[in-house]
């Protein structure tokens, strides 16, 4: 291999470069380098490489005086030029390093993770080609050869159009016309480069899209409490910290934590998980008194943009970024610090492939760049608690006791069947309004109802594509898919066995809309959720009304908690307290513990009549009775207790396997020969033996005290999606390395026994959201 810095080879000496390209394919691929490029070539650089009937755009990773062994030379391409020169041309070899790594945590191809360090104008430009007619095509359309009525659409509308069909990286059954006609030789795919680069310029409206009037910056809180986060940044790193503590005080540590920073002369990265919070966020910590000039990156940039800001990166005009999970592959130079808010939040996960966690790939990061990662929350995950006492610092600022509101939890169980809001919760509501304190009616479920079911057979509506059931929708007047978006009229009787009893159960934030409106009717009702917030102008709206008080009682979703935080509330009404605990995923009590807590944080103390009540039929569950009594210890003693015997993380490492494709006979015998071959491949001795058809869950060893455990295969809990049949597997490992191994094998077995586009086989390493 040559390093960047390595003497050229003379003009006849032969050179060899190996070349990843942005595609789900192992790699690299190695090319001739041609004549030209002798001198010149880099590792880094990008290039243009012929890659079947295609021209797709690469990146070399290595260069070597000697051909790949037992490979022969005419059978090697050769590379057909490099990317124009520019500010943002080449990737940096630690970003290079980096997506192998991702590549390699998340048993994801390295093409597909190299998407994540390239330049913006690569990323925009790699999958912008079109496919054009061959004259082979020509002659098929002219004499109108024998094909289907759609094959001969697509042909009649690519004879129409002198540029083609743009492809695009969408799987959709226009694209599989288009490769069965590459397969043919009808189609040829071309590529279409520009070379226009966007301009350099200042930081501008568009890359900082902060909140107009912006808090100005407060004069800090007491921070000696921090002092083991200062001596960590004024260390050699890496190191990594977790702060757990309040949202004010986060921020203003936050606020410190800049400043000290860039002093050192450093740069800083701040990962939000949603958007418009990371725009918030944005505006609260400008300074530009102090040189605080923070760039919001999210994926609503336009591509100008983007390529602008990595422009300004490289010019080291950008010194403070705030942006979501992405902005983690940014080529900010001299990183001091990463700093994750909200490290909990689920947004954080890449949710295609490769499904990556920001989080995780940011401590990638400051190992390889010795700096700093800090861990904000005001509840921090499991998995991050465990592992930050592993090796890592934990600080934490309690609130006082008497910034807590009052909270009382109401058991629907001694309420009348069907009580959507209870007599204390109606009694608590009239008189904060009548106090003009402000009502916060709390649901995590849209809709009106959850469901539809049959009294006589139990029998609910399911989605024909996607088999869950439907959710009822008064606003459309009709049931919906919460997956698909499928919709369809109220049945007058039960499809299964004619019965005309059909009930509405499980309340959704319509209905309890309604019900307020009702019980309320001088008070001014607002509703916060998916669905009154699909629109940028209707968001827009309902945000302004909710900023100027135009309201006296706002029910909403956990959408409301995505922004800043809202105005203090003078009560706070949980509905059902529990909606969340039946969600089949081992995370599902944590994620409720998280959720009241947050809703608890938007009531005013108690000392100023603030007040909580959250309804619940499950009372002595043990994230209701943390939350009542604030005791976290209860909470996190009783969940570890339950992960460890059932053995989930962070008691274990746990990698989520789903296989799923259109024939869902294929799809469940693909799933089943996966677990034989994850068998095998886990425990040796068992090569050979015969597999039985449904393996059970067994534990398994590779030779080394790191045993695995397979589960499954079992139909997904959404067992069709779109019209795709779906399968799971779960493999848990004590440690991460061995079960990551064992899918790394086995997965290319599958994909090469099945076709792709047949059968699909998704990895996701340490899953957030279960399948």
């Amino acid at each position: 291999m040559i390093s960047p810095t390595t003497p050229s080879p003379s003009e006849t000496e032969a050179l060899f470069a190996d070349v990843i390209v942005p595609r789900h394919l192992a790699g690299p691929f190695t090319y001739r380098v041609p004549l030209s490029l002798r001198s010149t070539l880099r590792i880094g650089h990008r290039v243009l490489v012929p890659f079947g009937r295609s021209m797709l755009q690469g990146a070399v990773v290595s260069l070597s005086l000697t051909p790949p062994q037992g490979l022969a030379l005419t059978r090697l391409k050769e590379i057909h030029s490099r990317l124009p020169e520019g500010a943002a041309t080449d990737v940096a070899a630690h970003l290079f390093q980096l997506s192998r790594q991702v590549a390699e945590q998340y048993v994801a191809p390295w093409g597909q993770c190299l998407r994540l360090v390239l330049p913006p104008t690569a990323a925009a430009l790699a999958p912008v080609s079109h496919y054009q007619l061959t004259e082979q095509g020509k002659a098929a359309l002219a004499v109108r050869e024998p094909c289907s009525v759609k094959e001969r659409a697509l042909l009649v509308k690519l004879g129409k159009t002198a540029t083609g069909i743009r492809k695009s990286s969408r799987r959709s059954a226009l694209a599989d016309l288009l490769q069965a006609f590459t397969t043919r030789g009808w189609v040829r795919e071309v590529p279409t480069l520009s070379t226009d680069q966007a301009p350099l310029a200042q930081p501008s409206g568009q890359l900082s899209l902060a909140p107009a009037g912006t808090a100005p910056l407060l004069s800090g809180p007491d921070l000696a409490w921090a002092a083991p986060l200062f001596d960590a940044l004024k260390g050699p790193g890496p190191s990594r910290v977790l702060v757990q503590a309040p949202w004010a005080d986060r921020l203003g540590l936050l606020r410190h934590t800049i400043r000290l920073t860039l002093d050192r002369g450093q740069t800083i990265l701040i990962l939000v998980g949603e958007a418009e919070r990371a725009q918030w966020v944005t505006g609260l910590i400008r300074d530009e008194e102090r040189g605080i000039a923070p760039v919001c990156v999210h994926s609503g940039l336009s591509d100008q943009a983007k390529a602008e800001l990595w422009d300004q990166i490289q010019q080291q005009v950008v010194r403070v970024v705030v942006g979501t999970r992405s902005s983690v592959f940014l080529p900010l130079p001299a990183i001091g610090a990463i700093w994750v808010e909200g490290e909990e939040d689920a947004a954080l996960k890449e949710a295609q492939e490769p499904r990556y966690h920001g989080r995780d790939v940011a401590w990638l990061r400051v190992q390889a760049e010795q700096a700093v990662l800090i861990l904000s929350s005001s509840h921090p995950s499991l998995e991050t608690k465990a592992s930050v006492e592993q090796g890592g610092l934990a600080i934490r600022k309690i609130p006082p006791s008497d910034a807590r509101p009052a909270v009382q939890v109401v058991n629907l169980r001694e309420q009348g069947y069907g009580t959507v809001l209870s007599r204390p919760l109606l009694r608590a509501i009239e008189q904060t309004i009548s106090r003009k304190a402000g009502v916060l009616l709390f649901l995590n479920r849209k809709g009106y109802a959850g469901a539809l079911v049959c009294r006589d057979c139990g029998q609910v509506p399911r989605c024909p594509a996607c088999r869950v059931a439907l959710m009822y929708s008064r606003q459309a007047d009709r049931l919906l898919c919460s997956y698909c978006g499928n919709g369809t009229p109220i049945p007058e009787t039960c499809e299964a066995c004619s019965g005309p009893r059909m009930q509405l159960i499980g309340e959704g934030t319509e209905r309890v809309e309604e019900d307020a409106t009702r019980l309320f009717p001088r008070a001014a009702v607002i509703r916060l959720d998916g669905d009154t917030m699909k629109k940028p102008a209707q968001a827009a709206a309902l945000w302004r009304r909710v900023d100027q008080g135009d309201w006296d009682i706002i029910v909403g979703t956990q959408l409301l908690l995505r922004r800043g935080p809202l105005p203090t509330m003078g009560l706070v009404g949980i509905v059902q307290a529990d909606a969340g605990l039946s969600v089949p995923d081992f995370r599902s009590a944590e994620r409720t513990y998280h959720m009241l807590l947050d809703a608890i944080a938007l009531a005013a103390p108690a000392g100023a009549g603030g007040q909580v009540l959250a309804q619940t039929s499950l009372v002595s569950h043990h994230a209701i009775q943390a939350v009542a009594q604030d005791d976290e210890s209860l909470f996190l003693s009783e969940e570890l207790s339950h992960r460890s015997t059932l053995g989930y993380p962070p008691a274990v490492h746990l990698i989520a396997l789903l296989v799923s494709g259109t024939d869902e006979q294929m799809v469940r015998q693909a799933a089943t020969a996966w677990v034989a071959r994850l068998t095998a491949c886990a425990s040796p001795a068992l090569t050979g033996q015969q597999i039985p058809a449904r393996a059970p869950a067994m534990p398994l060893s590779m030779g080394q005290p790191a045993p695995l455990t397979i589960l499954g295969p079992v139909p997904s809990p959404v067992a069709k999606l779109r019209g795709r049949y779906r399968w799971q597997i779960l493999v848990k490992s004590l440690h991460r390395e061995s079960g990551i191994e064992a899918v790394r094998r086995t997965v290319r077995d599958m994909e090469r026994l099945y076709q792709r586009r047949a059968i699909k086989f998704d990895v996701d390493v340490d899953p957030i959201e279960m399948w």
